[in-house]
């Protein structure tokens, strides 16, 4: 196994909005099992914990998480909530999940800028700017 720090994490809801959800502290770590499975572990404050409350432990769902840089790519897991424990006004949810290699972050930027119906210079420079900051962590599924 190895263990890696969190920078970010978004939850992707079912309407494809991302949801930024700050964290104390956080971790990440490769199972490195057949099944490619990883483990999320996020330590938050309670009043985001209601984010969660709304999935079934067989429920699957995407996030988007920046491993170890704040610079690197996002990378999109495929997850569920196998446990979650409130201590005082935190709370540690654990989650687990693949890794989804459907499309990069650059091609699921494109398309959400092109679904906000940017086009031209407009696109290429909303394009531009999003990459350098990454402060759009998309997680649309790939339309296949």
């Amino acid at each position: 196994m190895k263990t890696f720090k969190l920078i970010s994490f978004q939850l992707v809801d079912k309407n494809y909005e991302t949801i930024q959800i700050p964290f104390i502290d956080a971790l990440i770590i490769n199972k490195e099992n057949e099944k490619n499975t990883w483990l999320i572990e996020l330590f938050i404050e309670r009043a985001y914990f209601s984010v969660f409350e709304n999935y079934q432990p067989q429920d699957k769902f995407p996030v988007n998480v920046i491993i170890t840089k704040a610079e690197n790519d996002p990378a999109t897991f495929l997850v569920n909530v196998i446990n979650s424990k409130v201590i005082d006004e935190y709370v540690s949810i654990l989650l687990e999940g693949t890794l989804s290699r459907s499309r990069g972050y650059a091609e699921q930027l494109l398309g959400l800028l092109l679904d906000k119906g940017l086009s031209g210079n407009e696109l290429l420079l909303a394009f531009k700017e999003e990459i350098r900051t990454k402060k759009n962590k998309v997680g649309r599924p790939s339309k296949k």
